[in-house]
């Protein structure tokens, strides 16, 4: 079964809590920026369709529970992909 994610998500404060804050002289927080939610939403879509979280999140996992690569380099997957997760500005700074 596929749960599919709402199109439109709508957030508001509730009347109480904005009577409450005036009461108390509180200011009521800002909403969330709608372009920002919809840009972070976008980038969680592709990151999930694309397997990229998962692949992520195992080489993460794989390198809390290694504590040394193998000498026979079967553990060469690991550190490949997690210098690839290193930005590229921080190999630039080496030159």
């Amino acid at each position: 079964m596929t749960i599919r994610p709402q199109k439109q998500v709508t957030f508001s404060v509730p009347d109480d809590v904005v009577r409450e804050c005036q009461a108390k002289g509180i200011p009521v927080l800002a909403l969330p920026d709608p372009d920002l939610i919809a840009l972070h939403a976008a980038c969680a879509r592709v990151a999930h369709m694309s397997g990229a979280a998962e692949y992520i999140a195992s080489l993460e996992r794989d390198e809390e529970e290694m504590t040394v690569l193998a000498s026979d380099g079967s553990s060469a997957y690991l550190l490949h992909g997690l210098l690839n997760l290193v930005p590229a500005h921080v190999g630039a700074q080496l030159d």
